[in-house]
């Protein structure tokens, strides 16, 4: 499979039927994952607000994990290090353990493992790694998934504004920033790491109004700012008191942020059809430098010089 169709297979990912398990009598939820994988954390973190949620990406485990938490570990190989570690710190503190992964080692240490389909990069499964954990809250509906897929495959027909966004960074060789609002902070760290991963560049992102608090002193003053491409992600149901932070920023710091905005009405669709977006956008920048977007080697040598050095 071209990693182009692994792009466009997000339109059939949020159908996927597969959900955790969620008990009854659990007061914490910690979900742990890295990397590509510990994307679906950080999204579910901006759907569910009902209890707290923890996430974790190193070995160590919070200290309150207990037979309360619901514990869940994501891995797309079932064989990250790190969160093979935590699942059995967890599983030693007698937490409720649930799993998402193609299969691997993740798999055979946790029964009650959501199996997703094998063959892509762990980044580019991101709707069957978080689908399971929002369709286990039940966080969303089947109308909702419906009228995403339909703006998610007027995106896979209409890509010429990323393949024109990814040339603009190209020429300018500019260094994306992308800041998120309110709802929508996982989307601007899925924006970085994409960057990262995909086009093999450095990438920065942050959120408001929390930028507003640090990062616009940088903004107004920094070093080299023509080298920065700034966007700014955000959507027609965005409260006014945001909107205007944006402008006045934008304003007071003599920067321009290119805005893209999410398609529809739910929070459900906003956050997959930015993720669609940024998806292109950085895989049009890695074929623009003549990279195989596919690549991630430096991460594979560096796994196994680790497990070569214990």
């Amino acid at each position: 499979m071209e990693y182009i169709d692994e792009i466009a297979s997000l339109k059939d990912q949020i159908s996927f039927s597969g959900q955790i398990e969620v008990p009854d009598g659990i007061d914490k939820i910690v979900i742990a994952g890295m990397g590509g994988s510990g994307i679906a954390g950080k999204i579910f973190q901006d759907f569910y607000t009902k209890k707290p949620v923890t996430l974790v990406n190193s070995y160590e485990i919070p200290e309150f994990v207990d037979p309360k938490t619901l514990f869940v570990a994501v891995s797309y190989s079932g064989n990250t290090e790190e969160t093979l570690y935590a699942v059995k710190k967890a599983r030693d503190k007698g937490a409720v353990i649930r799993a998402i992964s193609s299969g691997g080692s993740l798999a055979e240490l946790v029964d009650d493992t959501v199996i997703v389909p094998e063959g892509f990069q762990p980044r580019s499964a991101v709707g069957y790694l978080t689908i399971p954990l929002l369709r286990g809250f039940r966080l969303f509906g089947k109308s909702e998934v419906e009228k995403t897929k339909e703006l998610l495959v007027g995106e896979d027909m209409h890509k010429d504004p990323f393949q024109k966004l990814a040339d603009g960074i190209f020429s300018t060789k500019r260094i994306p920033v992308i800041f998120g609002t309110p709802g929508f902070n996982s989307v601007a760290y899925r924006w970085k790491t994409q960057f990262n991963e995909n086009a093999k560049v450095l990438a920065y992102s942050t959120s408001f109004p929390e930028l507003n608090h640090n990062d616009t002193m940088a903004l107004e003053n920094t070093y080299r700012k023509e080298e920065f491409y700034f966007f700014v992600l955000t959507h027609k149901q965005m409260e006014k008191e945001i909107a205007d932070r944006i402008r006045i920023t934008s304003k007071l710091c003599k920067i321009e942020m290119k805005e893209i905005e999410g398609d529809g009405t739910s929070l459900f669709s906003n956050v997959f059809t930015l993720i669609h977006k940024g998806d292109y956008i950085s895989y049009f920048l890695a074929k623009k430098r003549g990279i195989d977007p596919r690549n991630v080697s430096i991460i594979e040598n560096l796994k196994r010089e680790l497990r070569e050095s214990n």
